[in-house]
C-alpha cells in the first residue's frame, strides 16, 4: 500500500480558501459615527469624598476613632456635593457616615469603661488607705 499523492480524493480548496477578513463598520461611515442613535449614556463619576469617607469610617474602627471624625465631615460634605452635582457615590457616603458614627460611639464607650475601671481601681485604693481622724 502506498501513501503517495493520489490524484483522487480531496485536494486543496479551489479559490484559495477563505478571503481576507473584512474591516469593521460594514460601510456605515467611519470615525466613531453611531448610525443607530446616541449610544449608551456615559457613566457618572464617583464622588471622591464619598470614597474617602468610607475609607475613613472603616479605618476609624481600628484607629481609636480619630479618622472617624474626619469620615463624618467628609461624609456630610460629600452628600451635599452629590445632591448638587448629581455624581454617584451616595451609598458610599452614607456607609462612611454610619461607620464613622459607629466608630466614634464605640471608642467613646471604650474610653468611658476604661476611665471607670481606672476610677474604681485608684478611687478604691485612695479610700481604703485613708485613715479617718
Amino acid at each position: 500500500m502506498s501513501y503517495d499523492n493520489h490524484s483522487g480524493g480531496y485536494g486543496p480548496p479551489k479559490g484559495g480558501g477563505y478571503g481576507p477578513p473584512g474591516g469593521y463598520g460594514g460601510g456605515y461611515g467611519g470615525g466613531g459615527y453611531d448610525p443607530y442613535g446616541y449610544g449608551a449614556p456615559q457613566p457618572r463619576p464617583n464622588n471622591g469624598m464619598a470614597v474617602a469617607a468610607l475609607v475613613m469610617g472603616i479605618a476609624g474602627l481600628f484607629v481609636c476613632g480619630i479618622t472617624s471624625l474626619v469620615g463624618i465631615v467628609l461624609g456630610h460634605v460629600s452628600l451635599g456635593q452629590i445632591k448638587r452635582t448629581g455624581e454617584e457615590g451616595r451609598g458610599m457616603a452614607i456607609a462612611g457616615l454610619v461607620l464613622s458614627y459607629f466608630g466614634v460611639a464605640c471608642w467613646v464607650i471604650v474610653l468611658l469603661v476604661w476611665l471607670g475601671l481606672l476610677g474604681i481601681l485608684f478611687g478604691g485604693a485612695a479610700v481604703s488607705s485613708y485613715s479617718g481622724a
